[in-house]
């Protein structure tokens, strides 16, 4: 009898694991999902791994990670925080916690920025605190949590409000950031360069790394492969195939998110359906509204 490795040659092995359990069980680990560690993902990781190791000088280091809306900025930001979690000093009986991560208010409000800063350290603070009082706190628990990175996701929200108050939020970010010597890693879509470059110290500061729109190229074959090779679907699909990455690429309009998202509804139909595998034609089939239609798609 062919063993389960020679038989699955198509999948990695995590998916030759899963292949013979319930389609539950499949469909499950399909929409899971696992990290993609592509070019674009580990450049940037890497940069930030540089930043965090980055001594501390008086005019820290920022970056500004600028990506379409789903296309793998979140993932990224995410990934870098599993990579460095909080630790236990057990001699100082504190936690050292390297990089925090915090959204961005929808408005730029500096109170609630400072919250929610606050929130993620999980610190108790009184409800009633001033700013003064919250951004004192912070400082303080800045050095004894030995934090080096703070991660500001959705940083263009900053442009939702008053030209004041961007101008207040920017204050703070920069005091915050001369003030601890931590390095700031804001993130958001193309708005974020409107919300930056209005302050050239801001945007002196802030170096820019960009995450594009994919084309339909080898580089976008190449990663419908890795991600079949983690489908547990149990004939292989060859989704690098010409015909099938541009209809997947047509589909997602070249945005990460939504070509995983596709993929993974893909495989769960081809199991559901005892195909085992996704073909051109189900691809085609597919009812898959790609996101820029989406706000028409809503009104009709």
């Amino acid at each position: 009898m062919m063993s389960i490795v020679s038989t699955y040659s198509h999948l990695s092995e995590t998916a030759k694991a899963l292949v013979e359990r319930s389609d539950e069980e499949r469909i499950y680990a399909i929409r899971e999902g696992t990290w993609l560690g592509y070019k674009d993902a580990k450049r940037i990781l890497a940069k930030m791994e540089d930043l965090l190791n980055y001594p501390r000088i008086t005019r820290m280091p920022n970056m500004l990670l600028v990506a379409p809306s789903f296309n793998g900025k979140t993932s990224i930001l995410q990934r870098f925080l599993s990579l460095h979690l909080p630790d236990l000093d057990p001699a100082n009986e504190m936690t050292i916690c390297p990089v925090i991560m915090v959204e961005s208010p929808p408005k730029p409000d500096i109170s609630d920025f400072y919250t929610r800063i606050l929130d993620v350290l999980m610190t108790p603070y009184k409800p009633t605190a001033s700013v003064s009082e919250k951004y004192s706190q912070i400082k303080r628990l800045f050095r004894q949590m030995e934090v080096k990175m703070l991660i500001v996701d959705e940083i263009h929200h900053l442009i939702a409000g008053s030209l004041n108050r961007q101008q207040e939020f920017r204050n703070a970010l920069k005091s915050l950031g001369n003030e601890t010597m931590v390095t700031i890693v804001a993130a958001g879509i193309e708005d974020a360069y409107n919300a930056f470059n209005t302050d050239p110290q801001m945007s002196s500061r802030f170096t820019p790394e960009e995450l594009p729109l994919w084309k339909a190229n080898n580089e976008f074959g190449s990663l419908l492969a890795t991600l079949e090779m983690r489908m547990p679907l149990r004939l292989a699909s060859n989704l690098k195939d010409p015909a099938t990455m541009l209809a997947i690429h047509t589909c997602s309009e070249g945005t990460l998110g939504d070509m995983c998202d596709l993929v993974k509804e893909l495989a769960v139909d081809a199991i559901r359906n005892k195909t085992e595998r996704i073909t051109l034609e189900r691809v085609n089939a597919m009812q898959w509204v790609p996101p820029s239609k989406r706000k028409q798609y809503r009104r009709h």
